[in-house]
């Protein structure tokens, strides 16, 4: 009786070998990345190693850090947001102005959500319904909400804000007897949720599935324009939540504030190696996109490079990373 030969597996192809091995040493690279900054910065700006120094680096990162939420989806799923800026100077002019009237943190908090609401659902709808592409959708719904703050306060930008709120963003604050400052604690939480939602939930496999390929999402029966309404929404509430914390810092307000994160969330996003393309990525990688992002401007700022200059730079990141990341093929084609 012949005894039967076990048949030999096929050695995977050499191209999908390079893929794993290339996609393996990117997620080192990201994960490390903000260790290797931090050691530049540290070198750079001593000041940074004092308690202040990491307290106020991680509150920026926590502000970024809750604005690139609705990015990094929006991104999963192959559109982008734009009207982020926008968003956060609503939130932020609303809560001054409102709350210098008389009104209370919660109901301000209250219309704030609402608002920011709306902004999403436009956002989502638009970019389904009429099938037009999230960039130009977005771009414009953040014009016309600038404007209508604008329009709204009557160009009075100015007010006060809650004290807590202060204390919350202050590198000194504490949180629960804790010396860490509340807005640290609070994008941790943000940050487990968002991570829980993307790995264990419908929602999280619908966003890669939508990213990866809208036709086959629509026939394995996930439903892209109630995905792409969850993003947007999801997106401008963080914004909003963003915007607020952002009226700690001044006690003041400015319709324009949130501009520098147009380019700053998307760096994050970028750098964390989440792919332009759709269907890839995760926050977490953003959290060290976030990190290194924060880093290198902190480091700019200590070496006195201007906001102007400092858009350049984060600019010329952008297209450096894009260029690095952006020959990768989409997941679709990879089959």
């Amino acid at each position: 009786m012949s005894i039967p030969q076990q048949q030999e597996r096929p050695a995977p192809a050499p191209a999908a070998t390079s893929r794993r091995r290339r996609g393996t040493a990117l997620g080192a690279l990201v994960y490390l990345s903000p260790v290797a900054m931090f050691l530049v910065l540290a070198v750079g700006t001593p000041d940074v190693l004092s308690r202040t120094g990491l307290m106020s680096l991680l509150v920026l990162s926590a502000v970024l850090g809750i604005a690139a939420v609705g990015q990094t989806w929006a991104v999963m799923i192959g559109g982008i947001d734009l009207s982020i800026p926008a968003t956060i100077g609503m939130a932020n002019v609303m809560l001054t102005t409102l709350y210098a009237r008389g009104w209370s943190f919660l109901t301000v908090l209250a219309l704030v959500v609402l608002i920011a609401i709306v902004i999403g659902a436009v956002n989502g709808l638009l970019s389904s319904v009429f099938s037009l592409h999230p960039l130009v959708v977005t771009l414009g719904v953040g014009a016309v909400v600038t404007g209508s703050v604008l329009i709204a306060v009557d160009g009075n930008t100015g007010g006060t804000v809650p004290g807590f709120l202060t204390d919350a963003v202050s590198p000194l604050g504490h949180f629960l007897g804790l010396p860490v400052p509340a807005a640290v604690v609070v994008w941790l939480i943000i940050a487990a949720a968002v991570i829980v939602v993307e790995r264990r939930t419908v929602l999280g496999r619908h966003l890669y599935a939508l990213g990866a390929n809208p036709t086959a999402a629509r026939l394995a029966l996930v439903r892209p324009p109630l995905v792409r309404l969850s993003v947007y929404c999801v997106s401008a509430v963080f914004a909003a939540v963003a915007g607020l914390l952002l009226g700690g810092f001044s006690g003041g307000a400015s319709v324009d504030v949130g501009a520098p994160y147009l380019f700053s969330t998307i760096t994050a996003v970028v750098v964390g190696g989440t792919s332009l393309l759709g269907g890839a990525g995760s926050y977490a990688r953003t959290l060290a996109g976030v990190l290194v992002t924060t880093e290198f401007t902190t480091l700019l700022i200590g070496f006195k490079v201007g906001p102007n200059m400092q858009q350049v730079m984060l600019g010329i990141a952008i297209l450096v990373l894009i260029a690095a990341y952006g020959r990768d093929r989409h997941v679709a084609q990879r089959l």
